[in-house]
């Protein structure tokens, strides 16, 4: 289904790129300075090292990292000095070390989760405050800025199977994308503490497993895996609610969404296909 190019945050299509054979991507990330896209490939353990051209916003140059396990998200902070993998079997969170200049991965460190099946991550945008989604629930880190260590957890119930995470640029809220009861929560956050508070849900399509918002904080993404589709929401940059979604196709089973820093591109991987689907967004 296309989309209205009346309606702002719109998308078109603009081409795909392979994560490799049977690589089975479900989840992305974007650094702020949008130089370089992050991929956790599920089939073959490893993490995808895309450079991305600032002006077309096409990619291309891509590596591989390995993650030793069944690796469903990541995230990346906006300081781009670490990124985040989480692996669902076995249990781990994987710590990388960013090159700023090349975005090469390096140095990776790990520790256990405290919450099982966990399947979403995400980074606050002022570097303090990990979520890690799992076991109907979010776990909450904080941060080390300067090792990037995680440190300190609480929890907060979501719906069923919170499979994917997004943060608002004013860092005042939290959207988790429920895959198992087809909606989105939506949380205050506490832009002192990392604390979560007042939930609320609005209903997605079939299978929700991605999120992602524009920097401007007015567009919220929701990839469907089960219809294979994008929602487009309109975000109240006050209070954080969600109104009046549209749809545009991807490829086959959409697991993850994040949008370019400069608000041009939304990018998603599609697991069966093994593609990212690029859209301009206008």
């Amino acid at each position: 289904m296309g989309v209205s190019r009346g309606i702002a945050g719109a998308l078109t299509a603009a081409g795909t790129i392979s994560t490799g054979a049977s690589s089975g991507p479900v989840s992305i990330a974007i650094s702020a300075d949008g130089a370089s896209v992050y991929t956790a490939n599920n089939g073959s353990g490893t993490v995808s090292i895309f450079t991305r051209n600032t002006s077309t916003g096409a990619l291309s140059g891509t590596s591989t990292i390995a993650t030793n396990g069944v690796t469903y998200s990541m995230a990346i902070p906006a300081d781009g000095k670490n990124v985040y993998a989480v692996v669902y079997n076995p249990q781990t969170i994987y710590i990388y070390t960013r090159n700023t200049s090349t975005g090469a991965l390096s140095n990776n460190s790990t520790i256990a989760p405290t919450t099982y099946y966990n399947y979403c991550m995400a980074v606050s945008p002022d570097n303090v405050s990990v979520y890690i989604g799992g076991g109907n629930a979010l776990s909450i880190y904080t941060r080390n800025t300067t090792t990037g260590a995680l440190s300190g957890t609480s929890t907060i119930a979501t719906g069923s199977t919170p499979y994917n995470i997004a943060i608002s640029a004013d860092g005042k809220n939290v959207y988790v994308a429920n895959l198992g009861s087809a909606t989105v929560s939506i949380f205050d956050r506490n832009t002192t503490t990392g604390a979560l508070s007042g939930t609320s849900t609005i209903a997605t399509g079939t299978q929700p497993s991605g999120i992602g918002i524009s920097a401007d904080g007015a567009s919220v993404y929701i990839a469907n895996a089960g219809s294979n589709t994008v929602s487009i929401f309109t975000r109240n940059t006050t209070t954080g609610a969600l109104s009046g979604t549209s749809t545009i196709a991807t490829g086959t089973s959409p697991q993850s969404v994040c949008v370019s820093a400069d608000g041009k591109n939304v990018y998603v991987v599609n697991q069966n296909s093994n593609t990212v689907s690029i859209f301009n967004r206008s």
